[in-house]
């Protein structure tokens, strides 16, 4: 297995792999950030948990959306992202230092090869106070992929997993609200419609931007503007073009003539 660098994530985007929706920040380095959606149920008191807002204290004319897991709880969040994955690709899921360090316990979690949709990640507040999670903020991640290449395609044909794993809700109480959203028909690509996710990746402006981004970092070897990458264009065709003709040149001639016939030997008398 090898794991994906920025470069090979971006490349794969639109091909191997779906994300949607792409934000400023979603790759980092070899990571995509999984940020919360709106849709978060504490176990304990099972319920949905209310969005709250505040001020950004780096920017007073900004306002930021989170809600709180309650202490000693264990919160279920939807993330505002979903994935799919071909054949050739897996991921671990990692929990963020940030959140560790307030209390939210370890993630130990992964993604399937043909996973697609949503994902539902358990936090576990372990600590005696409410954390804050943001929402749809890649400063404030609640966990990261690395994406991993196998070695040989999975025979693994479809998703093994529930979509988005609602089955988790099974029985629970107070979940007529995230069930609605997810059930939506504008929103089945959170639950497994690839085609749907894959339109909506593509078509994204930031997947636009990426995508780009990357041509212009391998023409970049060719020069920063358009009439110096074309003239270098040019001057590498101009030099395949006289190597071929180099070779036929001085490729050495066959003997034998495909209209030849080897001549008869006499018989011995």
């Amino acid at each position: 297995m090898s794991v994906l660098g920025e470069r090979d994530l971006i490349k794969e985007l639109g091909k191997g792999i779906l994300f949607h929706p792409l934000k400023p920040g979603s790759i980092k380095g070899c990571n995509l950030c999984l940020t919360a959606s709106k849709f978060a149920y504490t176990i304990g008191k099972k319920e949905k948990l209310a969005i709250q807002k505040k001020v950004d204290i780096n920017n007073p004319h900004r306002e930021i959306e989170y809600f709180e897991i309650p202490p000693q709880d264990t919160t279920l969040v939807w993330t505002d992202e979903s994935i799919w994955l071909d054949g050739y690709f897996f991921s671990p899921v990692y929990a963020t230092v940030s959140l560790v360090s307030k209390g939210i316990g370890h993630i130990g979690t992964r993604l399937n090869p043909c996973w697609s949709g949503a994902l539902c990640i358990a936090l576990h507040n372990l600590s005696k106070e409410s954390v804050h999670i943001h929402i749809q903020d890649t400063n404030e991640p609640i966990a990261y992929l690395i994406l991993e290449r196998l070695s040989s395609k999975s025979v693994m044909k479809t998703n093994i997993d529930v979509a988005a794993r609602l089955d988790v809700l099974r029985g629970l109480p107070n979940t007529n609200k995230i069930y609605d959203f997810f059930n939506d028909r504008n929103n089945l690509w959170m639950q497994g419609n690839t085609d749907a996710l894959r339109k909506l990746c593509i078509n994204s402006s930031e997947y636009k931007k990426l995508k780009a981004g990357f041509r212009q970092m391998l023409l970049l070897p060719l020069g920063t503007d358009t009439i110096t990458r074309w003239t270098a264009i040019a001057a590498i065709a101009a030099l395949l073009t006289a190597f071929i003709t180099a070779i036929q040149l001085f490729k050495p001639a066959s003997n034998s003539s495909p209209d030849s016939t080897p001549t008869p030997k006499k018989k011995s008398q």
